[in-house]
């Protein structure tokens, strides 16, 4: 989980680590899943980025998704939700 993320700096919810960590783990086993079945590589994404310029989201369970690495990389820190 935390080589995934790199260098960026979480923002937790205390009450609500035990869920996000359940779900954080099965984005990754999803991705990993990903990965094989399709021949090119996924990732676990926060839906709005940690670090936005605009906008700052949370390290929580809701704010997970499991992308193509190719979209991810190529949104950057923008949140393509709002």
């Amino acid at each position: 989980l935390q080589s995934n993320i790199r260098h960026q700096r979480l923002r937790n919810i205390p009450w609500d680590e035990e869920l996000t960590n359940f779900v954080t783990e099965e984005a990754h086993h999803l991705r990993g899943m990903r990965d094989s079945l399709t021949g090119f590589k996924w990732h676990v994404d926060h839906v709005v980025p940690l670090n936005g310029k605009l906008v700052s989201g949370l390290h929580v369970w809701n704010n997970l998704e499991v992308i193509p690495a190719t979209v991810n990389l190529s949104k950057g820190n923008k949140c393509l939700h709002l």
